[in-house]
């Protein structure tokens, strides 16, 4: 199994509970799926990797087991069939494993796959985010979104590969403060990706930045290097939190109300 590049790279840049995880064996986990480190162990990593995709084959075999069932039963025409995930795995990646408030593209960036009648196949590179399913399954079946709702619809994005719908996608994690008050994790950390960058902010004032174009495997932190283009992303950041209040309850939004 091939290893990612940056599985020896040093943790200096990354928080305080990232950098306990990056020094944290397997064998030493306390819980279930604790957040660990390679800590040299490359032959775990590659075994890791390779159980990895051996689910991903099971996975692709009970899928097309699905497929082929509507397939029988002449319903493939009146399906949408939509293949996601809630978050990734490091796998190596960093010198970390597992998953738990990593703000990283290993763990955030997710597949996405949509199939739907009289829809042309196609590769987009736009932004998205699991709250745009709802609006999107809604549009697609005809149905009115209604008041509030979050997420946008990916409709347009699915006709036409280059279409855009979003300029930025706001991610957020909270971890109880009685335990973040025990523990180095912080109870907040909020990351905002744009089409080519990813700025991840702690609630204890940490902060991460990579250039997603000149640097897919995130390997050069540039918060501290590139004062103007963090100083943009605060910005956005600022932005996308006041944009992302929860509207779906309470009075109506919508001006054709009465």
């Amino acid at each position: 199994m091939p290893l990612p590049d940056s599985i020896d790279d040093p943790p200096d840049h990354m928080a305080q509970h990232l950098r306990e995880a990056h020094s944290r064996h397997p064998s030493d986990q306390r819980f279930w799926v604790q957040p660990c480190g390679v800590v040299g162990d490359h032959g775990l990593v590659r075994e890791s990797i390779a159980a990895t995709y051996g689910m991903i084959e099971m996975i692709d075999d009970a899928i097309s087991r699905v497929v082929s069932t509507l397939d029988q039963l002449e319903q493939t025409d009146d399906t949408i069939i939509v293949f996601t995930s809630d978050h990734g795995d490091m796998m190596g990646e960093h010198g970390l494993m597992l998953k738990g408030y990593m703000p990283f593209r290993g763990t955030q960036q997710v597949p996405l796959l949509i199939s739907a009648p009289s829809l042309p196949a196609g590769r987009s590179d736009s932004l998205a985010c699991s709250m745009d399913l709802g609006p999107t399954l809604m549009e697609l079946c005809g149905i009115d979104s209604y008041d509030g709702i979050q997420g946008v619809s990916l409709a347009p994005i699915l006709k036409n590969p280059n279409a855009r719908v979003r300029d930025h996608v706001l991610i957020e994690d909270d971890f109880p403060d009685f335990l973040a008050s025990r523990t180095s994790t912080p109870s907040k950390t909020r990351t905002l990706v744009t089409e080519d960058v990813r700025y991840t902010r702690n609630s204890d004032g940490h902060e991460m930045m990579y250039d997603k174009i000149a640097d897919r495997e995130e390997r050069n932190e540039l918060a501290a290097a590139d004062v103007p283009r963090r100083g943009q992303m605060l910005e956005l950041l600022t932005d996308a939190l006041i944009a992302s209040a929860d509207a779906a309850r309470g009075t109506p939004t919508d001006p054709n109300y009465s």
